[in-house]
């Protein structure tokens, strides 16, 4: 295909996201850009595609993934359906690598999922690999099980906070807060170079078939360690994605001869809800004096936010309880005080249990927050695991609604590989949220995955909208997100992705690739 020959799509629906252009029946593309968008009349291009009346959006961005540990998972075991110890254990046998030595890696562990009372320790992996090392890493990433072997090789210090010990002073196999972090970042260094680069392409394979055009990748730091940075950067650009790494790294003045514009994401503040360490300001339900960890305090956050902040970098981090959300605004407040910048774009990430007064305060200081909507479909509602850690706090999580109605910023991703990168279920989550005062209209949730995301890295002149000019990203759909009933937006299916301007994926039919397929979605030319 000429990339100088204009190419005509008509005959569908294109909703644009684009406020001053509302729908158009067609649009041309030039190259790596869109050329013209309307409605009516239509240019004559000799080089013609048919939408068949499908629907079409500008390509999705997911403001926030961990790219490499995304590829990696698609590599390791999933754990996501077992529902008993019995069941895991035996996934784990079946499942692991060949090889005496060779870690056990598995994911997507919930202990909630289990039928079987109590938690999961050494001696259950002990049983299954007593000689080898096996990690098993808690579906939101902030805690782990660990059996005796890898306790050995990870060497963690005794009196490590959130290495948790059984009553005779031995460790259980349970890493949480500093532990977790001490053991994920030398477990990342087990990985061989060509696992690294099957891990990349793994990533691309899981944010093609669901729309995502572009990523904001969060590498780096001291839970993900410099191993995914490494394998990013050598496939950065060759990879079929449009890529804009946030290094979580706090070594401003390195980063800043690096050449890195976004720094942060996953810089804690504190830790999640599921692994009891985000910080809360009342207890967890059903244990006493539990409020989560505070990881950061404000005078050592703020010494690094006025540096970064005075060197013109774009900063996040994450702080998902209104302790840890309190010490990233107050820190921020203080750096704009002191060093007025207009257009910063400073984010949180996640600000899950925020409070009115933080939502408007946010709002104030314009602060983008990137947000992950399907927490909500997974884990929201009276049922879900909010309420168990929560009670009736559950109704105070991810509060779209009052976020957009104070004026704030929503960049909209997944927190892949934590949950699917999946934008079209981020989408039906905000439509949906289980919290009916917190529910938001499908433009807008469809927002916060295209405008509202490109916006959250200063990329919003080139994408998140069809617009002449911009990158020409989008994809073709089997129905309409607009239209479909609200029960049914995340079956909506992709049936294409085109990256600027040209397919990179489409859903295979009668057992051609697309690269076979190609040619044959052009009438005339």
């Amino acid at each position: 295909m000429s990339s100088g020959s204009p190419i005509l799509f008509h005959g569908g629906v294109v909703h644009t996201m684009d406020e001053r252009r509302g729908s158009a029946t067609w649009f041309t593309t030039i190259g790596k850009r869109f050329q013209l968008v309307g409605s009516g009349e239509m240019p004559d291009v000799p080089r013609k595609f048919d939408l068949g009346g499908r629907a079409v959006l500008p390509g999705f961005v997911d403001s926030h993934i961990h790219f490499f540990q995304t590829g990696i998972d698609a590599l390791h075991i999933d754990l996501s359906e077992v529902r008993s110890l019995k069941e895991l254990k035996e996934a784990l046998f079946e499942l692991a690598p060949k090889g005496k030595r060779t870690w056990v890696f598995a994911n997507r562990f919930e202990e909630d999922n289990l039928d079987d009372a109590g938690m999961l320790t050494k001696e259950h992996l002990d049983e299954v690999f007593p000689g080898r090392p096996v990690w098993v890493n808690r579906v939101d990433y902030h805690s782990a099980v660990v059996n005796s072997m890898a306790l050995r090789r990870l060497e963690i210090p005794p009196g490590t906070q959130g290495l948790l010990k059984s009553r005779d002073g031995s460790p259980t196999g349970v890493l949480r807060a500093r532990a977790y972090i001490h053991g994920k970042k030398r477990v990342t260094r087990y990985y061989s170079i060509d696992t690294k680069d099957r891990a990349v392409r793994a990533a691309v394979k899981a944010c093609l078939p669901n729309g995502i055009t572009s990523v904001h990748a969060l590498e780096g730091g001291d839970v993900f360690g410099d191993e995914g940075v490494h394998a990013v950067l050598r496939k950065m650009n060759s990879i079929p994605l449009d890529l804009t790494l946030f290094l979580q790294e706090k070594d401003i003045f390195l980063t800043s001869r690096l050449g890195f514009e976004h720094l942060g994401g996953c810089i804690l503040v504190d830790g999640s809800i599921g692994s009891y360490t985000a910080a809360l300001d009342q207890d967890y339900e059903g244990h006493k004096g539990m409020k989560g960890i505070l990881y950061e305090g404000f005078r050592s956050l703020s010494s690094f936010i006025m540096k970064a902040h005075r060197a013109g970098v774009q900063l996040s981090f994450h702080a998902i309880g209104p302790r840890a959300i309190q010490v990233v605004l107050d820190a921020y407040a203080k750096a704009l005080r002191r060093t007025p910048r207009y257009d910063h774009r400073h984010r949180i990430e996640h600000f899950e249990l925020a409070t009115d007064e933080q939502i408007e305060r946010a709002a104030e200081l314009g602060i983008v927050l990137s947000m992950q909507p399907t927490f909500e479909y997974l884990w929201g509602g009276p049922e879900g695991m909010y309420a168990a850690r929560l009670g009736e706090r559950w109704r105070q999580s991810n509060r779209f609604n009052s976020i957009l109605k104070a004026g704030g910023i929503i960049a909209g991703g997944s927190d892949a590989n934590v949950t699917p990168p999946e934008p079209l279920l981020g989408v039906h989550s905000a439509v949906n949220h289980p919290n009916p005062l917190e529910r938001i209209d499908r433009a807008s949730a469809i927002r916060m995955m295209t405008t509202g995301a490109a916006y959250g890295a200063f990329a919003e002149c080139r994408q998140g909208s069809i617009t002449p000019g911009k990158e020409a990203s989008f994809v073709i759909l089997d129905e309409d997100p607009f239209t479909v009933d609200a029960s049914r937006i995340k079956d909506v299916q992709v049936l294409e992705t085109w990256v600027k301007g040209r397919p990179a994926w489409r859903l295979a039919t009668n057992g051609e690739t697309g690269e076979e397929q190609e040619e044959q979605f052009f009438d005339g030319g």
